[in-house]
């Protein structure tokens, strides 16, 4: 086939991407846009078209690269497959590569492809089947880098890059928009947050942190839309997200329970050092009174700082539940139950009420209060019936505590029917359980029969001591 010179390339190339519409336009009228009208050098690239489709579909993984980098240096907008399959032909390249300065040929190639997706990205939208955001491009960016960046790259490799890839593509899907984030995507970069961590526990913890309320927040929200896909009858949806998104929040809270972040101590030093950093800013007061709920943290005396100064910069139900929880400490149930009150009036509906009634049943969890936290829990089903697997899931935890495993596993059952979003976390509990009666079951019988065991050797020893 023909190649082009580089001078023809330079000249026919002028007119930037970011400004070239090619909606209805024809394939041949996208590739004359790059190399100009002449039927054979149209010819040529259609026939690059075809065979770096062909090549990828065998496997061929060299020959789909010379056909490649034909079409991205002479017909860049013959088709977005350059764009979408390029990145797995790169990824194959290097794992079966043995040389390592060509795999770190192929991994900065790969990188440039996608820098050259997000300059033509408005061009290639323009006659995309599926359009594209630069949140979408830097998601599969992030993925890819974390999976052949470290071989590639060697010692010049640094895990803060593939969190740094992450944390932008998170950054631009929520501000611009773009395809949902998929569960498998978060677990892996709460992986890669708790890399860093474990590497730089002193001064990542409270990044770490956020990462974690944030990938759960994200997998929690999208179960959500599983348990509304149900209702609206669309169970084959509610299946799939459920399928996408419980796994990796089960993995996400697993990683997070085994990290030791949540170190209460340590939690409490951090935050004391930064309350006068943080006592004027309500947005950081309130995100550090969250983890601290969290984290077992909110009995702690800087809690309660947290909670009056944000109370007194913006009272919220936040604070206003912190407030409950030390008047609760200090013996002063009359300004508890105030404060829980003035929690239930900052609320704007019956459904935000509903979920105030959870936060106030975790504190009175967390302090052991078990009655009142119960009380609370069937309080969030009045006000907000949505809310009912979410709280029928607190009563089991609540009945785990009591040892009251019946009443535990019957409010898991009750949880998984009435709410698709908690079923995988109520399964689990009610597995645990289970397991849990089993070894009881196991340790009684083998305590009878150590009894049975005794007592027969005493009335052996009775009956010969006897002198019969």
């Amino acid at each position: 086939m023909k190649k082009l010179t580089l001078a023809m390339l330079l000249a026919l190339i002028g007119a930037t991407a970011m400004a070239q519409n090619f909606e209805g336009k024809t394939v041949e009228e996208r590739i004359a846009y790059s190399t100009g009208e002449g039927e054979d050098t149209i010819k040529t690239a259609k026939g690059y078209i075809t065979m770096f489709q062909q090549t990828g579909a065998n496997q061929d993984w060299q020959d789909m690269y010379t056909n490649y980098q034909w079409l991205k240096n002479y017909a860049p907008f013959a088709g977005n497959g350059i764009y979408t399959q390029g990145p797995y032909m790169f990824y194959n390249l290097i794992k079966a590569e043995t040389d390592q300065a060509k795999k770190r040929k192929y991994f900065d190639e790969m990188m440039e492809l996608f820098d050259l997706r997000q300059k033509n990205l408005d061009a290639l939208n323009t006659f995309a089947k599926t359009k594209s955001t630069l949140g979408d491009v830097l998601s599969v960016k992030a993925e890819y880098y974390n999976f052949v960046a470290q071989e590639s790259l060697g010692q010049e490799y640094d895990l803060r890059n593939s969190y740094k890839n992450f944390a932008e593509a998170i950054k631009m899907v929520n501000e611009q928009g773009g395809r949902e984030i998929t569960g498998s995507f978060l677990q892996t970069f709460f992986l890669v947050s708790d890399a860093i961590y474990k590497a730089m526990p002193n001064t990542t913890r409270e990044q770490y942190l956020q990462d974690y309320l944030d990938s759960k927040d994200a997998c929690e929200k999208m179960l959500q839309l599983a348990k509304e896909a149900q209702e609206a009858g669309d169970t084959v949806k509610a299946r799939t997200l459920v399928a996408t998104y419980d796994a990796p929040l089960a993995a996400i809270e697993q990683i997070f329970s085994q990290s030791g972040a949540a170190d209460s101590a340590q939690l409490i030093a951090i935050y004391t050092k930064k309350f006068e950093d943080y006592k004027t800013d309500i947005n950081k007061l309130n995100s550090s009174l969250t983890i601290m709920q969290n984290n077992d943290c909110d009995e702690s005396d800087i809690y309660y700082q947290y909670a009056e100064a944000a109370y007194a910069l913006e009272p919220t139900f936040t604070s206003a539940i912190g407030l409950a929880q030390k008047a609760q400490k200090d013996g002063q149930l009359n300004k508890m139950l105030e404060y829980y009150n003035k929690a239930l009036e900052l609320a704007s509906s019956d459904s935000r009420r509903g979920i105030i009634c959870l936060n106030i049943c975790n504190g009175l969890t967390r302090s052991k209060q078990y009655t009142g936290a119960l009380t609370y829990a069937e309080k969030a089903i009045k006000y907000n019936p949505d809310l009912t697997g979410k709280a029928y899931l607190k009563m089991a935890n609540i009945n785990t505590m009591l040892g009251q495993y019946g009443e535990a596993i019957a409010y898991c059952s009750k949880a998984s029917a009435a709410d698709i979003t908690v079923s995988g976390s109520a399964d689990r509990l009610k597995a645990n359980i289970q397991k849990v009666q089993a070894n009881q079951a196991e340790n009684a019988k083998a305590r009878k029969a150590y009894d049975d065991y005794m007592a027969r050797k005493k009335a052996e020893e009775a009956f010969w001591g006897g002198g019969k």
